[in-house]
């Protein structure tokens, strides 16, 4: 059958990327009576405001009737929304669209918690830290609750890898787990050409390619911060570029003629001196006065540049 979506657009389109908030057409639910937005949508270009926005909206406050109808129209969503968007401020500025089927079909879990409905909310906390990463998240046990009261404290999951997300049962003294996986792939630099050891590397030589980040040793990097570096070690062709296969080059290296200067913004003089040491933007070396041999120290604020103490 084929379902027909519904796109609203309640607030004027802004310049700036506006988060999107769908429904899918058929979701699974948890044992629970009151049934919220939260539980049921998906969220991209969203944020943390926008999650905690969306589980103040309260869809149905006994969500047992779905055990009989299994389904809910766009139009009861919608309602919900256009409320939501009234009474909330902060949602109004948010400025969210939203895609909605024409008709959800909704299931409860065989469980009293459900473990699509965790991926969903888990996933839509992940997007709303790191919006261009890719996440595949999987539940892999779930308490029993002893109350249907229960919370989720997502303060300390964990943005990859293994992790045990804390579920507050009831009068939130009593603190069950979650546990599962989280597989995450963001865009990271790619070799486009053998890029030998030692040897600069720029923009040309790179390009943007979704990776699995997940067990990386190191930080993924941004093109930004490795034009111009050097290559620690050879990279072959289609190699991922990491931290550890990079190296700085010194902004004044011992022996090389700088550029020191001393004074202020309103009176400033320019000399050269031979650097005594290596160092990067940000060190403090030793530079030699070529005529005088006197020794001073100064802060290496550019290539080839010292600003003396």
């Amino acid at each position: 059958m084929i379902k027909y979506f519904v796109f609203l657009f309640l607030v004027s389109t802004q310049a700036f990327a506006r988060p999107e908030i769908s429904i899918p057409a058929s979701v699974e639910i948890s044992q629970r009576e009151i049934l919220r937005l939260g539980d049921i949508a998906t969220v991209e270009e969203g944020s943390e405001e926008l999650l905690a926005a969306l589980d103040a909206v309260v869809l149905r406050e006994d969500a047992r009737d779905l055990l009989l109808s299994q389904h809910l129209e766009s139009s009861e969503i919608l309602a919900k929304m256009r409320s939501a968007l009234n009474s909330q401020e902060n949602l109004r500025r948010m400025n969210p669209q939203f895609k909605v089927p024409s008709q959800v079909k909704v299931s409860f879990a065989s469980t009293p918690i459900s473990k699509q409905e965790i991926e969903r909310k888990i996933h839509n906390v992940l997007k709303a830290r790191c919006n261009e990463c890719e996440y595949q998240v999987s539940v892999q046990s779930t308490p029993r609750p002893a109350s249907k009261l229960w919370d989720l404290d997502y303060t300390q999951l964990s943005a990859k890898g293994g992790f045990l997300l804390p579920l507050r049962d009831g009068d939130q003294r009593q603190i069950k787990w979650i546990s599962g996986t989280i597989r995450v792939s963001r865009l990271t630099p790619v070799t486009t050409r053998l890029i030998l050891q030692g040897e600069r590397v720029q923009a040309e030589d790179l390009r943007m390619s979704m990776t699995e980040v997940t067990f990386a040793k190191d930080g993924s990097l941004r093109m930004e911060d490795i034009q111009g570096q050097l290559a620690a070690r050879s990279l072959p062709v289609g190699s991922t570029v990491w931290a550890s296969d990079l190296k700085r080059e010194p902004a004044a290296k011992k022996g090389q003629v700088v550029k020191a200067l001393l004074g202020d913004d309103s009176f400033e003089i320019s000399v050269n001196m031979m650097a005594e040491d290596s160092g990067f933007v940000g060190d403090i070396i030793k530079v030699k006065n070529l005529e005088t041999q006197k020794v001073l120290s100064g802060l290496v604020t550019e290539k080839g540049v010292v600003k003396l103490q």
